[in-house]
């Protein structure tokens, strides 16, 4: 277990819980369902924004367990290696659907929840708030150019996730396969998992059924619904907004000497072609005097 992932308040533990409906099916109602039912440290999506040493895994993972992507290796993925990032959590949702077979391999004790939806209002979700945004010129001057300028991976690898999950080579195609892709996902875990451990839920059933599989007291607030679709676009949002600010820092950083240099050969030249007008504008300016010197703006004398 890579220690510089788990910190001191971040304890190994055990995972009790795999939630693996596909993307876009409830997924963050499920994870606060699980949070308030004392589930700690309940992963979702944005904990991977948060964990920027969890992207290098979650690609190791796709070359071991994705068949279809050019550097598969099928070496599959243990619970060691999970660890890496799941160590922390009693629970799993969101992103760990992607790896559902292999989850279920690694942790074997743990009780699987599965949420299904009408499949054309998944599409519809997954379309407007994955698809859309992970490919386009948006998202790919923010995943090929921006986010790489701050050593940032996690656009990349979800892409390679996608291209590996749906077996595909573009999004064009992966919009294509992924109505068949979603019936074989729930069918390829429930053929997976013993009926005593497996949950088909649906989020207007409540607290009652998800508590008594859990073995829980059923909680005195209402079951948790949260707009998905809105928090993850609204999320990806501010993650454009926040790469844009520190780009617009950092290329004021490194566009100004460049500026200040320029201003100050200029000033140079001027200086040079006339030498009395030159000699006091450079006094008034005593920090133009000083970059000139380290230019060494004496060879435009010759000018």
């Amino acid at each position: 277990m890579a220690a510089s992932q788990i910190s001191t308040n971040r304890p190994p533990r055990e995972t009790a819980v795999l939630s693996l409906g596909c993307l876009r099916t409830g997924s963050a109602s499920i994870c606060e369902a699980l949070t308030i039912l004392n589930y700690h440290d309940v992963h979702h999506g944005i904990n991977a924004a948060m964990q920027p040493a969890d992207w290098p895994v979650f690609s190791a993972a796709c070359d071991a367990v994705f068949p279809s992507l050019p550097n598969y290796n099928g070496n599959g993925f243990t619970q060691t290696q999970w660890d890496q990032i799941f160590g922390p959590c009693e629970a799993i949702t969101d992103m760990g659907s992607f790896f559902a077979l292999s989850l279920i391999d690694a942790y074997p004790n743990a009780k699987v929840i599965l949420v299904e939806r009408d499949i054309e209002q998944w599409y519809a979700s997954v379309d407007e708030a994955i698809f859309s945004t992970t490919w386009g010129y948006r998202a790919d001057f923010f995943i090929n150019f921006l986010v790489p300028l701050f050593g940032g991976k996690a656009g990349s690898t979800i892409r390679k996730i996608m291209y590996g999950y749906f077996e595909s080579k573009d999004v064009t195609e992966m919009r294509a396969k992924a109505r068949e892709r979603y019936n074989r996902h729930y069918a390829e875990i429930r053929a997976a998992v013993p009926p005593e451990r497996l949950l088909n839920f649906r989020l207007a059933d409540g607290w009652g059924p998800l508590c008594e599989f859990l073995g829980k007291d059923v909680p005195d607030v209402p079951f948790p619904r949260v707009n998905e679709r809105q928090v993850h676009l609204k999320r990806v949002r501010d993650r454009q907004n926040r790469f844009f600010k520190m780009a617009l820092k950092l290329g004021v950083k490194r566009v100004f000497p460049w500026i200040f240099g320029l201003v100050s050969v200029g000033l140079g030249v001027f200086a040079a072609r006339n030498p009395d007008l030159g000699d006091s504008v450079l006094t008034r300016l005593p920090w133009a005097r000083a970059a000139l010197a380290k230019f060494n703006i004496s060879l435009y004398r010759g000018l």
